[in-house]
């Protein structure tokens, strides 16, 4: 039996980093949001944020992140109102996860982006958020142009309005929609908005509806459909780890 010396030493270099990196994790505050930190370097930035249901679910993808991206700081994000374990709360109101993508809570999150930005030196900036936190980061890379290189938009709703109607949900009239900010979307940014195929929730359409308009406004944008995922980010998170480590590399 041949042993790929090579192979086997980088897993186990990985695991390693990834049982000690929980240690090397500290909070911090980034303006009026909550974070938690984990790796070094200033090779990219990359800053996670969670859906509606709560953060803890994604703590371990921002981990395996930094485990996977020797020189990348990451930066788990609490979107405003909710709270990382182990971390203070973010500033701003979750509403009982209902109708709290607004204005105010995504000039927050906006603030808190800014602050990691001049916090952590970096060659580039990469947000990587899922359902609301992708509709937020969403309406961010408008509202706060030039700051983010590129955005990973996993299950995103994209369209707040149609999104409900698909759904046969009540409205949330006072939620932002990143359809309505595409034309403030400077054309430097990158935009890859995946979806799984199999999401009853955030399903497909919208988010090619949302690349296709982005595409005719002359904005780097990308759909990347998931075989068989749905909206949980179980079965997306491999995939979207891929996705995250092929532009830290490029």
């Amino acid at each position: 039996m041949t042993l790929n010396i090579s192979r086997t030493f980088q897993r186990l270099a990985t695991l390693g980093w990834m049982l000690l990196a929980p240690a090397l994790a500290h909070a911090e505050m980034f303006g009026p949001i909550a974070g938690k930190v984990f790796g070094s370097g200033s090779k990219a930035l990359v800053l996670v944020a969670h859906g509606d249901s709560g953060p803890d679910y994604i703590t371990g993808f921002a981990q395996q992140i930094a485990a996977q991206n020797p020189g990348v700081t990451v930066i788990q994000m609490a979107r405003p109102g909710y709270k990382i374990r182990g971390t203070g709360a973010s500033k701003g109101s979750s509403n009982g996860g209902r109708d709290h993508h607004t204005k105010r809570n995504n000039k927050l999150l906006g603030q808190g982006v800014v602050a990691a930005a001049n916090a952590y030196p970096h060659k580039e900036l990469l947000v990587v958020g899922h359902s609301g936190g992708a509709n937020q980061f969403g309406v961010i890379i408008a509202t706060h142009p030039g700051v983010i290189d590129t955005a990973i938009l996993v299950s995103g709703p994209f369209d707040v309005k149609l999104w409900r109607t698909m759904r046969g949900k009540g409205p949330w009239p006072r939620s932002q929609s990143p359809k309505q900010f595409l034309k403030s979307v400077p054309a430097s940014t990158k935009i890859i908005a995946a979806t799984g195929s199999s999401d009853s929730n955030t399903r497909p359409a919208l988010a090619r509806a949302y690349v296709k308009k982005a595409k005719a406004l002359g904005k780097n944008a990308t759909y990347v459909e998931i075989p068989g995922a749905g909206h949980g980010f179980r079965g997306l998170h491999a995939p979207v780890l891929k996705l995250v480590a092929k532009e830290v590399r490029n």
